[in-house]
């Protein structure tokens, strides 16, 4: 009977240790909570500036001035002054071709004589 008891008393103090379990030390949730908003707001910021910069710099239409006028006007003065022979005056104008063309899609481009100021100007 002895052994009976002591095995009972043994099996209830484990029972008893095992419920009760001292609270142990709780995480700071608020310093948690805190890093995870911080968090959150650099990863909003981040993507809406990748957003605004590849809108800006891929999509959004901006005004580009060619001085196709100024330009034209420079190349027969030399060709008549003798600077430019026929070849180099025909490479001249395939170089502003090949200006024009290289200009990205979404540049809207416009002669240099209608700009009147804050317009960005290719120079061929």
């Amino acid at each position: 009977m002895e052994a009976i008891n002591s095995i009972e008393v043994t099996d209830r103090k484990e029972a008893v240790s095992d419920s009760f379990v001292p609270p142990k030390e709780q995480p700071k949730q608020q310093s948690d909570l805190i890093l995870l908003f911080a968090l959150c707001l650099a990863v909003s910021f981040g993507a809406s500036f990748a957003t605004i910069v590849g809108y800006d710099r891929w999509y959004a239409q901006k005004v580009v001035a060619v001085d196709i006028k100024g330009y034209i006007a420079q190349q027969r003065d030399n060709y008549l002054a003798g600077k430019l022979n026929d070849d180099e005056l025909k490479r001249s104008f395939d170089r502003l071709e090949a200006v024009i063309t290289a200009i990205p899609k979404n540049r809207v481009v416009i002669m240099g004589d209608a700009v009147v100021r804050n317009a960005e100007t290719v120079k061929p």
